[in-house]
């Protein structure tokens, strides 16, 4: 930290809470009010760490020429067995027609628990080179049982990095 660099966001979250576990000790308090402010930073921790699961990946391209766009993303069924293959359809643009890759990240709820998928699951766009707009479907399977909001985005050959969106499938 003495470089002048940001805290990691683990170190940051920990250095609050010693921070406040010291200034306890050091004034004398004890009791219901420590529990209280112990139960707002764990209220806070699990906020900051739910806020920061959709962050994962490189960061949208600036609008322009090249730079794809996506649209009217949704899966059907909406709603799928484990071990079934729902059908993901997105609507795409891009000027320079390279599409490469398509990237969807997990997230969902899973038995009482909250999960997000560290590494993307990967698609293979490159059929779809060579056209400038158009809509895409592609079958995606799931084994896990759960209410999961998979975000998407794609990118071009050229690095270009399109919008992200949402949509929410169930799989019971």
């Amino acid at each position: 930290m003495s470089t002048g660099t940001a805290p990691s966001f683990p170190r940051a979250v920990m250095s609050i809470v010693l921070y406040s576990r010291r200034r306890d000790e050091r004034l004398g308090v004890k009791g219901a009010s420590v529990k209280t402010r112990r139960m707002r930073q764990g209220v806070l921790v699990l906020l900051l760490l739910l806020t920061g699961c959709g962050t994962f990946g490189p960061a949208p391209s600036p609008p322009g020429l090249d730079v794809p766009r996506i649209a009217n993303l949704r899966f059907e069924p909406d709603e799928i067995a484990p071990g079934a293959v729902a059908t993901m359809h997105f609507y795409f643009e891009v000027g320079s027609a390279d599409l490469a890759e398509g990237f969807l990240i997990d997230q969902g709820i899973a038995q009482f628990q909250f999960f997000t998928a560290l590494q993307p699951i990967t698609f293979d766009l490159r059929s779809y080179a060579g056209h400038v707009a158009g809509f895409a479907e592609l079958p995606v399977l799931l084994s896990t049982e759960g209410v999961r909001w998979l975000e998407f985005y794609v990118v071009s050959r050229k690095g270009n990095v399109s919008n992200r969106l949402r949509a929410r499938l169930t799989v019971r």
